[in-house]
């Protein structure tokens, strides 16, 4: 279900009145939201709900254990219930024996009652499967109770995030391993590799929601966050719907007591979080999909190389294709989490920004204080800074920055040109870091705009590694683009395509930096800030890209 879909406009208004109208009564709120998030989540595919819940019992448990000495029975039974219900709801019923037929507002089912509850197959193999860990699970935890409270701590602390991590790891990352290990044998052997591996489908938002449940359980365990006993106030911080698929991953100190406390509503939030929906609505699908068309022209052809290609002697076609996607991920990505934040605001919860004007940054440090700010703090406090951060000497401080952005961009995806742009970022970081770089220096305009311009090339860069497909297309890229430099009638139209879609995007980023405000309607005149919204929604009914496009984080 996506944010800029009709299907989710229907959803949200039935959950936003009912949420509202039971807005004197926390609790059946928040399980309002946990229901609904399921909902949402499950609307994709309702078998990769179980994976959510799966974790969500796991890390309820673990963290009760490792704040609270232990999880009580009647807490260990409520969530195990809730396990078993999903993998028998969620993966044994057969779904898709369920067609659903609408004629007008009229809704007829038709149920293939053979084929509804299959005896055989993975479905009953995950339902066993849960019940089988819940047996093992209530047997064993009271014997790892006996153990001194120290060790306990950490023992649960590992049990958490060897299951978070081997839920990523499979979802995410087993293809890319099984097909470089049949890539390095037919180096080796020079015998083809059989096909004996699965594709694993990746369930949309597991990154995300693996990383907030990790920080939650580090936060308990570190004491800077209480573990919670309520298993729908917690179920809720880990699926909100609005945050759910592609972040921004929050931390259980500012989300938690928002949960728990009564929420408001008011006009000037209402209307705050309209603007935020209608402009991340607008940076979605007027300027990134638009933008998409660009980037699928100039990337596609080498996307999927059978064999050797040409270097192509029009250089500004393929650097207008990597600008255009500059263009196209921010409008995406920030428009997803613009529209996140608003949903957000309008049941009265707010989300952490995400993005700072991140192409106004003049270094590395600068740009990830403002791209994905989420995942850089994330990354920062809980793998930079445990690995030593800069208390080690500057070798050690270059090690620790290089290592962590590798993994940062491994987590982006499975691939080695993910790799590759992370340690690209790593290594600039280094860099900059071992000149003795300061961003707050005092310095006149024309150095700071030299420096932007000088790391919005590097930012490309980084984007076209991001975006390639293998590296191949990145060496063709680059002798492409610095070899051939030549301006041809596509690379003219796609420079025009560009400005079309973006400088609306451009001019209000202007603006904001200009006033040093990131959400400065409320400080224009009412004229002002009407003929903003006039652009704007002229812009929705005549650019819209056609059709509902998946967010591109949703992959990641």
């Amino acid at each position: 279900m996506l944010f800029n879909s009709f299907s989710f406009a229907i959803f949200f208004s039935v959950v936003f009145c009912v949420y509202w109208a039971f807005r004197k009564t926390v609790r059946t709120q928040n399980l309002l939201l946990l229901l609904a998030s399921y909902v949402f989540y499950g609307w994709w595919d309702i078998r990769f709900l179980f994976l959510i819940v799966l974790t969500t019992v796991i890390d309820y448990n673990t963290a009760l254990t490792i704040g609270e000495g232990k999880a009580t029975s009647s807490e260990r039974f409520k969530s195990f219930a809730l396990l078993v219900a999903s993998a028998f709801f969620c993966v044994a019923i057969n779904w898709s024996a369920v067609a659903v037929d609408r004629a007008g507002l009229h809704f007829s089912f038709d149920i293939d009652w053979a084929n509804l509850l299959p005896l055989h197959g993975l479905n009953w193999t995950i339902f066993v499967g849960a019940l089988v860990f819940t047996l093992v699970w209530n047997v064993v935890y009271p014997m790892l109770l006996r153990t001194d409270a120290k060790a306990q701590r950490k023992l649960f602390l590992i049990i958490s995030l060897i299951a978070n991590l081997a839920i990523l790891g499979f979802f995410k990352y087993f293809n890319f391993f099984a097909d470089s290990f049949a890539v390095a044998w037919s180096a080796l052997t020079g015998m083809q590799a059989d096909h004996w591996t699965l594709k694993v489908i990746l369930p949309v938002g597991v990154s995300f929601y693996t990383f907030q449940e990790i920080s939650y359980v580090v936060d308990v365990y570190r004491r800077d966050v209480k573990a919670r006993r309520s298993l729908v106030t917690f179920g809720t911080f880990v699926a909100f719907f609005p945050q759910l698929a592609a972040g921004p991953i929050e931390r259980g100190k500012h989300m938690l007591p928002q949960y728990e406390n009564q929420r408001s509503l008011n006009w000037t939030q209402f209307k705050e979080a309209i603007w935020l929906i209608g402009w991340g609505l607008f940076k979605k699908v007027v300027v990134a999909d638009n933008m998409a068309t660009v980037v699928s022209a100039v990337f596609k052809p080498f996307d999927r190389m059978d064999g050797p290609m040409e270097v192509p002697d029009d250089g500004a076609r393929l650097l207008m294709g990597v600008l255009a996607f500059a263009f196209q991920i921010y409008g995406d990505f920030s428009g997803y989490t613009d529209m996140a934040r608003g949903v957000a605001r309008l049941l009265g919860i707010e989300l952490m920004r995400n993005f700072n004007l991140p192409y106004f940054a003049i270094s590395p440090s600068d740009f990830w204080r403002r791209w994905h700010i989420s995942l850089s703090s994330w990354l920062r406090d809980y793998l930079y800074i445990p690995l030593g951060g800069n208390r080690g000497g500057q070798f050690a401080t270059y090690r620790n920055l290089i290592v962590t952005m590798v993994l940062g961009g491994l987590w982006h995806g499975a691939n080695w040109t993910f790799v590759l742009w992370g340690l690209f970022h790593g290594v600039i970081l280094a860099i900059y870091r071992a000149i003795g770089f300061k961003d707050d220096a005092p310095r006149p305009w024309i150095a700071r705009l030299a420096l932007g311009l000088l790391m919005f090339a590097l930012t490309l860069f980084g984007w076209l590694l991001f975006r390639a497909q293998n590296v191949t297309t990145v060496g063709i890229f680059v002798e492409s683009i610095f070899l051939h430099p030549r301006w041809s009638p596509e690379a003219i139209e796609h420079l025009k395509t560009i400005l079309l879609y973006s400088w609306l995007l451009a001019g209000w980023q202007i603006c904001q930096w200009i006033l040093k405000d990131l959400e400065p309607m409320p400080r224009l005149h009412w004229f002002a800030r009407l003929n903003v919204w006039i652009l704007v929604l002229m812009s929705l009914v005549l650019f819209a890209s056609r059709g509902s496009q998946e967010f591109i984080y949703f992959a990641f």
